[in-house]
């Protein structure tokens, strides 16, 4: 105990006052810094008079009457000083409140302090029942019209001390008293007619936080009633009509206080549950709970009370919620050391030719902390104390976070997107899972809609794919697709990536103009910005999204690469005077020379420049404004503007452009023919015979492209996938083909077959495969 004329407790920030009535009792009383002489008066209890007035107290401290609303801290009060307190009468519009909350107030304390002797039950249960009861009709005379007497209702009992008496009774020792105290607090877990409507529940929350405060430290945990009374806390705060309004008159620091320990409560077991999964312990129903109360707590303590105390982060309490948010990112990290001790090391997973398999087989005992591990990741992101450490623990564990990612299904993946603003910190396999739950999935199985089928003429190969895919629904597009050429009996999987290859490649012909491609770059393309010589450019242009969009979705590499201004475009992300080099060079460095200018020059408009762009399109030149009246508008300082293509903006946001140039475009490198080997079996032949030592000698000395219309031909696949071979999935075949050798080699692409011919020479080899890698062979085949 401090000595007396000590301000407070260090330790603690309380001070010991002694509060003195009329018949000179005395009763010491605790009090925070913060609390006002009017919330440690109420403590006392006021009374009502018969006529409906408040008697309410007042303190009276060295000959001076203390402002109820002023703080213990402002007053300056020294440890044990000495308050007189007497009653004065005080008019109160809720009479039957204040004499309902001082009945049940006087009956729990006279429970309480009788505990041994005989008990008759106070039937508390019934009088809080009434106290409800009022404030109900109180709102009902107010024509339904505000709250506000509910919640002034709900003040009264706050101010009276309600909570606190009924958990005392409720703690103590005799089980009568025990029952009757938890069937009155109870009433505050369902305050309204069941067949009502709800007026009281969304305004309980004080209350509630008032019950759980009141709760002696060591007897929360495992308590029953305790757990209920928190989760009716996070069912309350987590409804979307609350408002931090509805904490009435509670003083805010009170608030963030209170709030504070239940999230380190939830917090604490949220640790336990994650460290539960790899010590084979924890729950799945009680993870569960302790997961909705940790999301709710920490989001309303972040977002609706922390701002009032921003300009003082030195409190005890801004202290504790630091340690709490170390821990909680201290588990994670601990979990993710664990984690990544059980997954198989890169070169093994990649020797055995498939990808992140014995990452599932490794989440299995995980499973159910993954959503904890990801709710306290989301939270520590939005703490700016943890944001730093946060990222230093996610760019340390790149193969856990990558397979946690992998792992999260649907109903993950809405909560999960908040990682994307790191995706810098993202190994590739994880941005391209979390952009590919943006799309649509494919519709399979016995609900999945009929099979979208199309029947192409080569010689009209755009406008008959324009036709079947530009009008069809999105339910048709969510479809099986299936693809025949007129005239040709081969279906199945390898025409339809043979179909998507071709139709890309049409689209992005800087012959059709609606793209153009860049001078330093022929593989990269832009938008053409004479496109508008078409009539149907704009219909165009989003079907050319739309077979994008399926192609990702079908995992088929067309080859073409975007530029990075239109990257930026569909991303919605601005666009710096350097991305456009690529693109036009020309207007990069003229644009740089500007700016290298006197700017006093520039703003005298010597160089007559405008905010307009001048276009030559079938030899005239037409002038288009970016904006309205910007021809007649002066450049006297550089600026560009695009317009953001939203539909794209999420499923571009875990990516980068060279994300997307492995999604879309493939392996922009030569083929490796010893891996193309390596990755091949044989039917009818063996690896020592002569044939296909003739074949890969073949192989090996054509060109690259060359290279490419043999794998064409073989699998439909225009461009590798840009981990090589082994992401295509399965593995190639050469088969003896019992033609004659006379003729050429045929392909199944649906099974990657290749029916080679038992040539008799190397040369016979050369020959044949020569004339199947010419351009207009290699893009049709015989067979599927």
């Amino acid at each position: 105990m401090a000595p007396p004329g000590a301000a407070a407790a260090p330790e603690t920030g309380a001070v010991q006052l002694l509060l003195r009535n009329v018949d000179s009792r005395t009763t010491v009383i605790r009090a925070r810094r913060e609390d006002t002489v009017g919330s440690v008066l109420d403590r006392l209890g006021n009374g009502v008079a018969a006529s409906g007035a408040e008697q309410r107290l007042r303190a009276v401290h060295a000959g001076r009457e203390l402002p109820r609303g002023a703080t213990v801290g402002e007053l300056g009060l020294p440890w044990d000083a000495t308050l007189h307190v007497s009653y004065r009468l005080v008019p109160t519009p809720h009479g039957d409140a204040w004499r309902l909350a001082s009945e049940i107030a006087a009956a729990a304390r006279l429970a309480a302090a009788t505990v041994g002797q005989p008990y008759a039950a106070a039937s508390l249960e019934l009088q809080v029942r009434r106290f409800l009861d009022s404030a109900r009709a109180a709102h009902q005379r107010k024509s339904n019209s505000a709250l506000g007497p509910v919640a002034e209702h709900l003040g009264i009992f706050l101010r009276r001390g309600v909570p606190g008496v009924l958990v005392q009774l409720y703690q103590s020792d005799d089980k009568r008293r025990r029952t009757d105290a938890e069937r009155a607090i109870r009433c505050f877990l369902s305050p309204d007619p069941p067949a009502g409507k709800s007026i009281v529940k969304a305004l309980t929350a004080p209350v509630l936080l008032e019950f759980c405060e009141s709760f002696a430290t060591g007897a929360r945990k495992g308590d029953p009633l305790y757990a209920a009374l928190r989760d009716m806390v996070a069912t309350v705060l987590s409804d979307p009509e609350w408002t931090p309004g509805l904490w009435g008159d509670v003083p805010r620091r009170r608030v963030a206080e209170q709030l504070i320990r239940l999230a380190r409560e939830t917090a604490v077991a949220v640790i336990v549950e994650i460290a539960g999964a790899y010590r084979s312990r924890g729950h799945p129903a009680a993870a569960f709970g302790n997961l909705v109360e940790f999301k709710t707590f920490w989001s309303v303590l972040r977002q609706q009370v922390l701002e009032l105390d921003a300009d003082t982060p030195l409190r005890p309490w801004r202290k504790a919620l630091s340690q709490t948010l170390e821990a909680l990112l201290k588990s994670v990290e601990d979990c993710m050391t664990r984690f990544e001790m059980n997954l198989p090391p890169p070169p093994a997973a990649a020797a055995a030719g498939r990808k992140h398999t014995s990452s599932s087989s490794a989440l299995t005992k995980w499973t159910a902390s993954l959503h904890s591990v990801w709710a306290v990741l989301a939270e520590l992101d939005a703490w700016s104390d943890a944001h730093h450490a946060m990222r230093t623990t996610l760019a340390a564990h790149p193969r856990a976070v990558t397979a946690l990612v992998l792992t999260a299904g649907s109903e993950l993946s809405e909560s999960i997107r908040w990682i994307t603003r790191h995706r810098d910190l993202l190994e590739f396999e994880a941005r391209r899972h979390l952009a590919m739950a943006m799309l649509p999935e494919i519709v399979r199985g016995a609900d999945a809609p009929p099979p979208h089928e199309m029947l192409i003429d080569r010689g009209r190969l755009l406008p008959d794919s324009f036709g079947y895919i530009a009008h069809a629904t999105p339910q048709e597009l969510r479809a099986v697709l299936s693809v025949a050429f007129k005239h040709e009996q081969a279906t199945g999987p390898g025409v339809l990536r043979e179909w998507f290859c071709l139709v890309c490649q049409a689209l992005f012909n800087p012959r059709l103009v609606l793209f153009s491609a860049c001078p330093q770059d022929r593989r990269r393309f832009f938008i053409n910005p004479t496109s508008v010589v078409d009539p149907l450019h704009l219909e165009y242009f989003e079907f050319a999204g739309r077979m994008i969009a399926l192609a990702l979705r079908h995992k088929i590499h067309a080859g073409v690469f975007f530029d990075q201004t239109l990257f930026l475009q569909l991303a919605g992300r601005p666009i710096t005077l350097d991305d456009i080099a690529e693109a036009d060079p020309s207007l990069h460095a003229s644009c740089k020379k500007i700016l290298e200018m006197d700017p006093s020059l520039v703003d005298s408009n010597i160089l007559e420049l405008t905010f307009a762009r001048e276009d030559e399109m079938l030899g005239s030149r037409t002038v288009t404004e970016l904006f309205p009246g910007g021809k007649d508008i002066a450049v006297t300082r550089f600026r560009i503007m695009f317009n953001k293509w939203k539909p794209w903006t999420e499923f571009f946001a875990s990516l980068d452009v060279e994300d997307f140039d492995r999604m879309l475009g493939g392996s922009k490198g030569t083929i490796d023919v010893n891996e193309w080997r390596a990755q091949t079996d044989y039917r009818g032949y063996k690896e020592k015979c002569r044939q296909i030592k003739w074949f890969w000698k073949a192989v090996e000395n054509m060109t690259v492209e060359q290279q490419g219309r043999l794998l064409f031909f073989w699998t439909s696949v225009k461009c590798l996938p840009s981990d090589g071979f082994s992401g295509l999935g399965c593995r190639l075949f050469i088969y003896r083909a019992s033609s004659s050798r006379d003729h050429l080699p045929t392909s199944q692409t649906c099974f990657y077959h290749l029916n080679l011919p038992a040539y008799t020479s190397l040369s016979m080899m050369q020959r044949r495969l020569h004339m199947i890698v010419q351009e207009h062979v290699s893009s049709g085949f015989g067979a599927s």
